[in-house]
């Protein structure tokens, strides 16, 4: 199986680190606004935006992970 080159796994990582950031950035924005329908749109900053930036960051690197692992697979057949 032919090894990855040194650019590859560096652009890997940028856009693993910068996808997952953009994910939990968003998660937060999306849980802590309030009353965005209401017209009087707040942000109010609580442990559920804590927790959806976790889980937005987590899910924007796993989707690079498995991006990855199709992509290895695919290049070994």
């Amino acid at each position: 199986m032919p090894q990855d080159a040194n650019h590859e796994k560096g652009l890997f990582r940028l856009m693993t680190f910068g996808t997952a950031l953009a994910f939990g950035i968003l998660g937060a924005i999306i849980f802590s606004m309030k009353d965005f329908v209401g017209g009087n749109a707040t942000f109010e900053f609580s442990y559920r935006t804590i927790l959806a930036f976790i889980i937005g960051f987590f899910l924007g690197w796993i989707f690079w992970r498995f991006i990855r692992r199709r992509a290895r697979k695919a290049r070994h057949y």
